[in-house]
């Protein structure tokens, strides 16, 4: 995609809805190499341990991407490069450098012009991410307290949903409110509980609780393959695909998951 095609004003909400979902999962280290930034993070995920660029970022220089080549293997890490479909597109040229692409994940963007209806009784709102909600997280994704360390470093409000069934907490996502954005992250539902509805339940509550501090717009960030989760997001609102994202993995033998 080529941005001098587009117009500013949606350039922009690329750029701030990418920001935005930075902010909302914040790495633990950033350095700044020219117009990137390497994340760093020392968990599974992706987007917090990789390089990504910055807004009005151009090409991926040699010089910056050796910055990043050192500043990974300095911590034992793979080197993995973030691109943008709408930004400076530097695939062919890290292909011939012997880098290979993955993950492709899409950003997704809603309006928030009213209430979803629906939400029961079962799914409740917290400040801070109750015991069964980091537990059933942790079982899901484990990263030796990783997770819980990020969410401390996060500086906007925010707010936790669970959905329980018989008491146990079934389905989790945190919201982070950005300005009038609304970020939804870690959205997971316990394999046992799943095709009830639940995650719509989840989301559905944090849309409500954005709507009520004043937000007006959404987005979040899905696999492009997990088809499941992008018609529920679909149905909710999440129906203007932003921009795609994909990694380039260094040519090293090991990987990193989602």
């Amino acid at each position: 995609m080529d941005e001098r095609a587009m117009s500013g004003s949606e350039t922009d909400l690329r750029w701030t809805c990418e920001m935005a979902c930075r902010a909302a999962w914040p790495a633990a280290i950033e350095v700044r190499h020219g117009d990137w930034t390497a994340r760093y993070d020392g968990s599974p995920i992706r987007r917090t341990n990789s390089l990504n660029p910055l807004p009005g970022a151009t090409g991926l220089t040699r010089d910056v991407r050796h910055a990043a080549e050192s500043f990974y293997a300095g911590r034992g890490r793979r080197t993995v490069i973030r691109l943008l479909d709408f930004a400076a597109s530097d695939q062919a040229a890290l292909e011939g450098e012997g880098y290979r692409c993955d993950g492709n994940t899409q950003t997704l963007h809603a309006r928030l012009d009213g209430d979803i209806a629906g939400i029961g009784q079962d799914t409740t709102l917290h400040d801070h991410a109750s015991a069964g909600w980091l537990a059933l997280r942790e079982t899901l994704n484990p990263d030796g307290g990783v997770f819980r360390s990020m969410l401390q470093r996060i500086e906007a409000p925010l707010c936790f949903a669970e959905t329980r069934v018989d008491g146990q907490v079934a389905s989790i996502a945190y919201g982070v409110l950005i300005d009038d954005l609304l970020v939804i992250e870690a959205v997971a539902t316990d394999p046992v509980f799943r095709g009830r509805g639940l995650a719509r339940q989840t989301v559905g509550a944090l849309i409500n609780w954005a709507r009520r501090q004043g937000a007006g717009q959404a987005t979040l960030q899905v696999v492009a393959e997990n088809a499941p989760a992008r018609a529920l997001y679909q149905r909710l609102g999440f129906d203007r695909l932003l921009f795609s994202y994909s990694y380039m993995y260094a040519p090293q033998p090991e990987r990193m998951e989602m």
